[in-house]
């Protein structure tokens, strides 16, 4: 009788399924830091750049006395490297958390036989 026969996947296709699925997960969460950190070091950038037209600024108050459209200028630089500060602090939180999760992930992935994850996946391409 037909009526009773069941077709189940190989156990072999889950696993495969599976650690494709967690590589999948990893390389989204590397593609994403690598996101965060192409943004903080632009912001660095900037942040250098803003910081040495600062001191300039400084040096030229003190050489040449005060004047308003430097100071002005200064107060300008300072907010930026307030901005700048406090956004770089924050990619560096998300590219921690965002480590954290992938270590989370690999524990996972290793704890349920899935540790092979990213080769697996290339040898199954």
């Amino acid at each position: 009788m037909a009526l009773f026969r069941f077709r189940t996947r190989s156990p072999n296709r889950d696993r495969r399924t599976d650690v494709s699925r967690f590589a999948s997960l990893r390389q989204a969460l590397d593609d994403i830091r690598a996101e965060i950190e192409r943004e903080r070091e632009g912001f660095q950038r900037r942040y250098d750049e803003v910081s040495m037209n600062a001191a300039f600024s400084l040096e030229t108050i003190e050489n040449e006395g005060e004047n308003e459209r430097i100071s002005a200028k200064v107060e300008e630089f300072t907010q930026a490297l307030k901005s700048f500060t406090q956004r770089i602090a924050f990619l560096e939180r998300q590219i921690a958390f965002l480590k954290g999760l992938d270590e989370t992930v690999a524990d996972f992935a290793d704890q349920n036989g899935l540790g092979q994850a990213e080769t697996a996946s290339e040898s199954s391409a």
